[in-house]
């Protein structure tokens, strides 16, 4: 690895840094030629995804079609396509788009991203914090602190999402950890709604046994009842009436806890369905009780639903008892009555058991596994990442007459000859979706939080004060913007990219700087190629409230390139700055191509750190610098040379990669100055590949235009030695005077 300054002149003229609005062609895009941008799986075609292990637990390769049985209600069922896909991979997009279409893979390639290279693993934890006692959720904000420490790499989207929904906006995959940080800090402990005052305290489990008969717990209530009222004359059937309507009084409120618990978890099945590949759930809680009454109640009918849903999007769901070892009376949550007689206590036999019966059903019936009694968890996460990026796709059309009615349909899957082998999988689907009044109003209280508010995106394309600029027509192309910036997930009929970036400007603070790079080949020139293309672009920024911080709007008029080489290697980029205080941020962009409608979005966190805090800081790691030239020299603005840096951060290998921050609150020594060492590390896959070794950071405090608030370092960084592949760049900056340390962090590919 070769490191050179010789950019850094001119980069540190420049590194105020107006990145100015500019058109630039290079070859570093990513294409899909698909309008529709995203998988639309046909409603008679089903797909599941199935794991086979062996007795140790190993994935089991190499099986062929005709060694999988494939049972729907008990009935052998031929499927009509096979693969054996690796999770989290360009060519399992592939394979889930040719099966779910039934188009060949060639086509279907077409629609997804080239590349071979990881796509990062798409992580859920569910924190059910209204099944979570003060205990536990301790234990489980410190267990997904160690997963962010220790476990997530630079290339996962993950999300830590509540079934209270109290994390709201921040509620969402990410790959930034400062985010995830922000979200965890929300979860605090939801209140108890479901009160009963009377006396002695009644438990969940035990308004359960006395509504199944338990004689012992009716007979305690009954009594107690009794001589703390001082009834006389009361019949006995009338107490055990009382009891049972106090019992069921709190199963109605606790269930109703539970369904809103599911719905939650289903709603957010929903939300992730865009998104191509498997997606891994874990589902963290005190565990819920599904049969109340020695029926199938509501929690049982939200299961299938959560079931059927996993088994559409890809989705495999992991349950941990956040409780691990425990004993399920010693270590209650809730008032327990107090029985010197022990009656009580036999009737207590199997709570814990029966606590964790919905977490293992729901784990099972979705192709995942039940941690249980187990108190370090938080090393569970690895090993069932590992276990479920392998699996084999079947896909099937079942009869068209049971297609209809809304029933539950059971699968069974089992390899030919091979008892030994453990399958895991979806256990179901529903036929057809419906969705019960009951249903649709708990599902109406869970709103996608991902999502901003339609008022504020609306008011990006459209002047209140304006009496020319009306609001968008419910069908208007201004529409189609909208519905791209609140989406949950990129739109990629256009291919978008987004690159957000802040440094502190002098006279003015922390600027962010969002930078839109645009494909320019899937743009309409008119019938003969010939006109120059439109394409409308909207952005948003939005605080982690989800409230909104800044926009834009703009048209940008492409000509056609004179070439058809060129042409396939352009793009377009268009970048807008804004002052923002400190903060985190959310920055959404949508595009439209006025011609031909395609639709393209993309959407990025970023935190703006508090300087007056005084701590050793790093601007955000700037790379892939050029100049943008006009003809024979560099375009200037008020006399100072204007800079683009790379958006998509996609370099050809053999090339240089550049790199540029600032490094704000250094100390400084008795001279003045400060002292600095800094080291840089490229990773691939969590391994270092290179790690120069420390260097000073070089700076003149005698020099009179040196600003020792501000400075620059950077290098060049030859690629010549590394493969193709996803890396990780690592800048770390050492203050040898006030023993401190900071670093920034960004993921760039080689072609």
């Amino acid at each position: 690895m070769s490191f050179s300054t010789n950019l850094l002149g001119r980069i540190a003229c420049a590194a105020t840094i107006a990145l100015t609005v500019c058109t630039l062609v290079c070859g570093q895009d990513q294409r899909q030629d698909d309008q529709t941008d995203v998988i639309r799986i046909n409603t008679e075609l089903v797909q599941t995804g199935v794991m086979v292990f062996d007795k140790r637990g190993r994935f089991v390769d190499g099986l062929t079609p005709e060694q999988f049985e494939l049972r729907v209600d008990g009935k052998p069922v031929q499927f009509s396509s096979f693969d054996r896909v690796t999770a989290w991979t360009a060519e399992e997009e592939r394979q889930v788009l040719a099966s779910a279409t039934g188009a060949a893979k060639a086509d279907a390639a077409r629609n997804v991203a080239p590349g071979t290279s990881p796509r990062g693993r798409t992580i859920i934890f569910f924190i059910d914090d209204l099944h979570l006692s003060l205990d536990s959720l301790a234990r489980t904000r410190g267990a997904l602190n160690r997963f962010l420490d220790r476990e997530m790499t630079s290339l996962d989207q993950v999300a830590f999402t509540s079934a209270s929904g109290q994390i709201g906006f921040l509620q969402q995959l990410t790959d930034n950890k400062a985010v995830l940080r922000a979200a965890l800090a929300r979860i605090k402990p939801v209140p108890d709604v479901v009160r009963d005052m009377d006396q002695p305290p009644m438990t969940e489990f035990l308004a359960i046994k006395i509504l199944n008969g338990d004689r012992e717990s009716l007979d305690y209530y009954a009594e107690e009842y009794l001589r703390r009222n001082r009834l006389r004359g009361i019949k006995r059937e009338d107490l055990y009436q009382t009891v049972k309507n106090r019992a069921t009084q709190i199963l109605f409120g606790l269930e109703d806890v539970t369904t809103n618990s599911l719905n939650s978890l289903n709603n957010l099945l929903e939300t992730v369905a865009r998104i191509a590949g498997r997606k891994v759930v874990f589902f963290i809680s005190d565990g819920f009780y599904l049969d109340t009454k020695n029926s199938m109640g509501a929690g049982n009918d939200r299961l299938r639903h959560v079931t059927d849903r996993a088994a559409r999007t890809g989705s495999v769901i992991y349950t941990i008892d956040s409780r691990g070892l425990f004993a399920p009376i010693a270590d209650a949550t809730r008032d327990r009555p107090f029985d010197p007689s022990g009656r009580l206590d036999r009737a207590n036999v199997g709570e814990g058991v029966l606590s964790q019966e919905g977490l293992n059903a729901l784990a099972g019936d979705t192709g995942g596994r039940f941690l249980r009694n187990q108190n370090y968890f938080d090393t569970w996460v690895a090993r069932m990442l590992d276990e479920t990026s392998n699996y084999y796709l079947l896909a099937w059309r079942p009869p068209t007459e049971e297609q209809k009615g809304g029933r539950f349909k059971r699968i069974e899957v089992s390899i030919v000859g091979r008892p030994d082998l453990t399958v895991r999988l979806p256990r179901g689907f529903m036929t057809e979706a419906r969705t019960s009044a009951k249903s649709a109003k708990a599902n109406a209280k869970l709103s996608d939080t991902s999502t901003p508010d339609t008022p504020s995106v609306r008011d990006i394309l459209h002047n209140p004060h304006d009496p020319h600029d009306p609001l968008p027509a419910a069908n208007s192309p201004a529409t189609a913007l909208i519905a791209a910036l609140g989406a949950p997930s990129a739109r990629k009929g256009l291919p978008t990219q987004l690159s957000v970036s802040f440094l502190d400007v002098p006279n003015t603070g922390p600027v962010l700087t969002a930078a839109t790079q645009l494909a320019t080949d899937v743009l309409s020139y008119g019938a003969d190629g010939k006109q120059t293309a439109a394409v409308d672009l909207a952005g948003i920024i939005l605080n982690d409230q989800g409230k909104q911080a800044g926009s834009f709007k703009t048209r940008l008029n492409v000509n056609p390139s004179a070439s058809a080489a060129a042409a396939q290697d352009s793009s377009v980029i268009y970048t807008h700055k804004l002052p923002l205080k400190p903060g985190i941020y959310q920055v959404r962009v949508a595009a439209r191509d006025d011609q031909n409608g395609r639709v393209g979005s993309a959407a990025q966190w970023i935190e703006i750190p508090d300087l007056a805090s005084k701590h050793l800081t790093l601007s955000s790691l700037l790379i892939g610098a050029q100049f943008v030239a006009s003809g024979e020299k560099p375009a200037t603005k008020n006399g100072e040379e204007q800079m683009q840096f790379s958006v998509d951060r996609r370099f050809p290998r053999g090339s240089h990669l550049d790199f540029l921050t600032i490094i704000y609150n250094a100390a400084r020594g008795n001279n003045g100055a400060p002292d600095l060492d800094a080291q840089v590390q490229i990773s691939r896959n969590g391994q270092a590949v290179i790690t120069s070794p420390l260097r000073k950071v070089v700076t003149d405090a005698n020099a009179a235009n040196t600003d020792l608030t501000r400075i620059v370092y950077g290098a060049d960084i030859g690629l010549q030695t590394l493969p193709p592949g996803r890396y990780l760049l690592q800048v770390n900056i050492f203050d040898l005077i006030a023993k401190a340390n900071a670093s920034r962090e960004l993921s760039f590919e080689i072609e």
